[in-house]
């Protein structure tokens, strides 16, 4: 079955490198959700995730027929996706934040935060997102892969372009470090 997954994947490189804006399409969106989970794992702000998924779209549309092996393209589509993701975070560390942008963001924070209903789904689900921020990146990668992706480890180890076992071991101890950085938050704070 993943043997006619890549043939088909292949016939469309071969296609969306003619020309054909459908392939191209079809190649984006098969990719999406893992796409997204790895450069969610490296840039931490779903804002900026969706202005580097564009410039990644941007970069598949130009440089598609520079793929010399179409039956690599999700190594190269994931090569590329790092690229952009670390190009952006370097391009944002040199553009300085005014006071205004920060107030700003922190209205708006405070606006979306106002409408969450249940305050202790919201408290757990940013322990763990802060939790995620202290992990490195190999691990995070992994974690927020295997949670938004829906793909197998498999899948996500062909992509990573690291053995499954690898990816196993990652997804083990990348657990085991949001856990212990969530109690360790939770001491600090006088929770435990």
């Amino acid at each position: 079955m993943e043997q006619k997954v890549r043939q088909n994947e292949s016939a469309l490189v071969y296609a969306a490198r003619e020309g054909d804006k459908e392939a191209v399409f079809e190649l984006i969106n098969r990719n999406w959700a893992w796409l997204k989970g790895l450069v969610l794992g490296i840039v931490h702000d779903t804002e900026d995730t969706d202005d580097v998924l564009q410039d990644i779209c941007v970069q598949v549309i130009s440089k598609i027929d520079t793929l010399r092996e179409p039956e690599l393209f999700v190594r190269w589509l994931a090569t590329l996706a790092r690229r952009e993701a670390l190009q952006y975070i370097r391009r944002k560390r040199k553009r300085p934040v005014s006071i205004d942008e920060d107030i700003i963001d922190r209205q708006e924070d405070e606006k979306s935060s106002g409408q969450f209903e249940n305050i202790e789904l919201k408290e757990q689900h940013q322990q763990i997102l802060d939790a995620i921020k202290f992990l490195p990146n190999k691990y995070r990668q992994v974690l927020i892969m295997q949670y938004t992706s829906g793909l197998t480890y498999a899948q996500i180890a062909e992509i990573l372009d690291i053995p499954i076992t690898t990816l196993q071991i990652r997804l083990v101890r990348a657990r085991r470090m949001v856990s212990n950085q969530i109690n360790k938050n939770k001491i600090k704070e006088g929770k435990i």
